[in-house]
């Protein structure tokens, strides 16, 4: 690897532990990051433009993969890679800069110029963590040299110049172990990459459904994060039924003693015929058939995953959130009743 020259500050290794101090709170995990967006950089072949770009969610799918935190709130790792912006402000590694964000949870970081910084703080992530070190990298870690021996090797065999401790036969087993090691490093890479890949084609696929079925921007909003992960399907389809309630009280008014009715009473107060606050239709039955709509909104969609565990498919959530939004279209209809 060619030298490069030093940065116009240096690294300071203590200062980078205390990454993710956000409220008074450490976030321990978060010391990991600098080493992760390292491995990136490592077993993508260091390959600039490609490996040098890390995905906020991807590196904390890593972390919670590896056991170092539980998984994440909605929202919750936006402080992930953020924490780097800081240090780099604080460190002054701005000329050239350490880290920069390019929108849609994705960061460009200059590896090529500043990897001998990130090595000398994995080796000493290593020695004062060694058990976090142990949860990132169970089993075999990935060969951190290896591609520049792949390189020396590569000269050797041309008949070009090759560094001293290369020239001697006794270094080929050596060298040949490095490079079955970085071999193995880059399948590793490669099928996390393509499983890392599949997920995040799954969550765009189901980010787009949301945004071309759901026309109410308010419910879109507040269910979208929480349909990002099976585990909080759940949540997604509880927060569509508080918002049609909420939707609901706020159509009638809800400043006097409306304010406190809820569910099944709330409907019947606003939409009862003959005697409702709110009018989708003049026609008596129509307008009990909307009724009941949103009595079976609020008893079937709205309480259930509020009282007790439901597995969601991520088809039944979305079905439910639309059903939620057809019934907000209908509040957008009525009038008030006389």
């Amino acid at each position: 690897m060619a030298k490069r020259e030093k940065p116009p500050r240096s690294w300071d290794v203590d200062m980078l532990f205390v990454l993710g101090k956000r409220e008074g709170i450490k976030a321990k995990h978060l010391r990991a990051v600098p080493v992760l967006i390292l491995e990136r950089w490592v077993q993508g072949g260091r390959e600039e433009g490609t490996a040098n770009y890390v995905w906020t969610k991807a590196i904390a799918r890593r972390l919670v993969n590896s056991g170092l935190v539980p998984p994440f709130k909605p929202k919750g790792t936006s402080v992930v890679l953020a924490a780097l912006t800081r240090i780099q402000k604080s460190r002054n590694l701005t000329r050239p800069i350490l880290i920069e964000y390019r929108g849609e949870g994705m960061f460009w970081v200059n590896l090529p110029y500043y990897e001998p910084l990130l090595q000398e703080y994995r080796q000493e992530y290593r020695e004062l963590y060694p058990e976090d070190y142990k949860k990132l990298f169970p089993g075999e870690e990935p060969d951190w040299e290896g591609l520049g021996l792949l390189k020396k090797t590569v000269e050797h065999r041309k008949g070009g110049p090759v560094p001293g401790e290369w020239e001697t036969q006794d270094e080929i087993p050596n060298l040949l172990a490095s490079l079955e090691r970085a071999l193995r490093g880059r399948e590793q890479a490669i099928k996390r990459l393509t499983e890392e890949n599949k997920e995040l084609k799954a969550e765009l696929v189901s980010l787009r459904t949301l945004r071309t079925t759901i026309a109410d921007e308010e419910l879109r909003n507040d269910c979208e994060d929480f349909l990002k992960r099976e585990d909080t399907y759940i949540d997604a389809v509880r927060r569509a039924g508080v918002v049609l309630e909420e939707r609901l009280r706020r159509s009638i008014g809800g400043d006097g003693p409306e304010r406190f009715k809820q569910g099944v009473d709330l409907v019947d107060y606003a939409l009862m015929p003959n005697s409702g606050k709110l009018v989708v239709s003049d026609h008596p039955a129509e307008q009990e058939g909307v009724r009941m709509l949103f009595r079976g909104a609020l008893q079937f969609v709205r309480n259930p995953p509020s009282h007790k565990k439901i597995r969601y498919t991520e088809t039944e959530a979305i079905q439910a959130i639309g059903l939620i939004d057809y019934l907000l279209l209908l509040l957008q209809q009525v009038r008030t009743g006389e």
